[in-house]
């Protein structure tokens, strides 16, 4: 019977299943297209328009996206307004889609090329070769018509940085509730192990370059900090000396040996999560030691609140002591950051400490 039908919510029910199947349909389309594109499955011809010695550049840079199947080269000198219509001519017999143009303040009558490109229906594209290739993506902008390139800083602000911080306090202080009795474990076993603190505090670099004490278990003799220096030939990282590193470290104890293999000696660091000081997930902070050795472009991972883990910590740890690498993957968290990707990072690090993998 028609009055045993809920019928506003079926037309509810079928709404939402109609936007979900269509959201959820472009969605598998355009990446089955992607795919394609990037298995070279979906190629087809272009043209490059630039001077003769850029053409070696620009064709290489078009051959590494996989997309096309014939790359031309139009000498920008000769496109004067009759050679223009001798090339919409090319382009629709070859089916081109797309013309790349690497010179356009060397062409003669550029509004006159951009008109006829885009009365074929062809798309133009502006690559310019002046430029270092960015790792980081970019945005197009356009000031009184002229398109400009936006590059934005690799920050976790607003809406998104409050987001982090309240997932923080909440799982740091569950965290320390419900790992207190292996803090009080892990207490004992260093009181008994050998003399000095039970913690130790070091000065670190963390947000926006500012300095606050990190609080670790003690897994080294008192006076480990003074011998480092006599150790420093022995550090695996000579290429820039950042990330002090060395196998079977002398000042470490039968305890801490045990405590570093599974990262155990960094849960105090949850209190300074508790404190707003570090995030559960981000750039390790560094000694004052490591700062000072920084490169210019090194500072990008002080924008960001350090973490206890991050993704250095699940690529191989201590494996990983080229600090290069460990920039690009810091620089790569904080572009990609969302919190899925802190909880999947979290994940990951609970199974790499479960097998020690990279520790010292």
């Amino acid at each position: 019977q028609p009055e045993q039908f809920n019928l506003p919510l079926i037309y509810l029910s079928a709404l939402i299943l109609s936007i979900l199947l269509i959201c959820g349909g472009r969605f598998c389309i355009d990446l089955l297209l992607k795919q394609l594109r990037k298995h070279g499955a979906i190629r087809y011809p272009t043209i490059v328009i630039c001077t003769p010695e850029d053409t070696q550049k620009a064709t290489s840079l078009l051959e590494k996206e996989n997309c096309y199947s014939e790359i031309r080269s139009v000498d920008v000198a000769c496109l004067n307004k009759s050679n223009v219509r001798v090339l919409i001519e090319a382009i629709r017999f070859l089916g081109v889609a797309e013309v790349f143009i690497c010179s356009w303040d060397k062409i003669k009558d550029p509004m006159f090329l951009y008109w006829s490109l885009r009365n074929a229906g062809t798309t133009l594209r502006i690559l310019s070769l002046d430029l270092e290739p960015f790792n980081r993506p970019s945005a197009i902008a356009s000031i009184g018509g002229v398109p400009t390139i936006k590059f934005s800083p690799p920050v976790i602000t607003g809406f998104d940085f409050w987001v982090k911080r309240c997932f923080d306090f909440v799982f740091s202080a569950l965290a320390i509730v419900m790992i207190s009795p292996i803090l009080l474990c892990i207490s004992i076993a260093i009181k008994l192990d050998s003399e000095g603190p039970l913690l130790y505090k070091q000065e670190r670099v963390g947000l926006h370059s500012g300095r606050f004490k990190a609080w670790k278990f003690r897994t080294m003799i008192p006076d480990a900090d003074k011998r480092q220096k006599e150790l420093e030939h022995l550090n695996k990282n000579q290429k820039d000396g950042i990330l002090f590193k060395i196998d079977d470290d002398p000042r470490v104890t039968i305890v801490g040996k045990f405590l570093r293999h599974y990262s155990l000696d960094e849960l105090p660091q949850l209190f300074n999560v508790l404190l707003g000081e570090m995030s559960l997930v981000g750039p390790r902070p560094l000694p004052i030691r490591d700062v000072n050795k920084f490169s210019d472009y090194h500072f990008i991972r002080q924008e960001v609140l350090p973490g206890i883990t991050g993704l250095w910590q699940v690529s191989g740890r201590s494996d990983i002591i080229d600090f290069d690498q460990v920039v690009y993957l810091d620089t790569f968290y904080i572009e990609n950051w969302s919190l899925g990707l802190d909880i999947k990072i979290l994940l990951q690090t609970v199974i790499v400490l479960l097998f020690g993998k990279g520790a010292y």
